[in-house]
């Protein structure tokens, strides 16, 4: 079963602004670090190329990559256990796993890099009907000394009391540094 990406974006657009001053931008980014790296300055090469990926994130939409159904909630980014199937009895608990990329940070006073999510869900039958729904059932924040790019999130559901059947998972992931969001739709089975 594929996972449909729906993006939303309500204010930020890739590139907004002049894309040709952003492309400008990459451009004498990379060609400093070909300059540092065919220097062998592989310090300044690293640190080149990360001001450019800082760049980047800056300016894309909020994306939720590699969206799946794991077999647990103790995940990091890329070591996650994939589950065989989308199949759950009643009851049983939901992992859904997945990788943001381009949310906002935020500096704090400290030296710190500031960022973190809110997400909703809603439920619904293979026909659309809408089974439940909540509204920031998750608040995640974070705080650490680096620019983090490699950030993992797993929620966990729990939907007792269902027929067997089909039934789409909807996860709304909000930035909470910016305007930026992103939906993702996931089907399961109950058997």
């Amino acid at each position: 079963m594929k996972c449909v990406m729906i993006v939303c974006m309500t204010v930020m657009l890739l590139f907004a602004g002049n894309p040709e001053k952003d492309a400008t931008a990459f451009e004498e980014t990379f060609a400093q670090f070909n300059s540092e790296f065919g220097g062998k300055d592989y310090f300044a090469a690293y640190e080149t190329l990360h001001s450019a990926l800082e760049l980047f994130w800056q300016r894309t939409p909020l994306l939720l990559h590699n969206v799946r159904f794991v077999r647990g909630d103790d995940n990091s980014y890329g070591i996650y256990e994939p589950r065989d199937n989308n199949s759950f009895a009643s009851g049983e608990k939901l992992y859904l796993y997945l990788e943001p990329i381009g949310y906002a940070f935020k500096k704090n006073p400290k030296g710190y890099y500031e960022f973190g999510f809110t997400a909703d869900f809603t439920l619904e039958d293979d026909e659309g009907n809408d089974l439940g729904s909540q509204k920031g059932f998750a608040d995640l924040r974070f705080n650490s000394w680096n620019h983090n790019t490699e950030i993992a999130l797993t929620f966990t559901y729990t939907f007792t009391g269902f027929d067997k059947g089909k039934y789409k998972l909807i996860t709304h992931v909000s930035d909470a540094n910016s305007s930026k969001s992103a939906t993702v739709e996931k089907w399961f089975y109950v058997k």
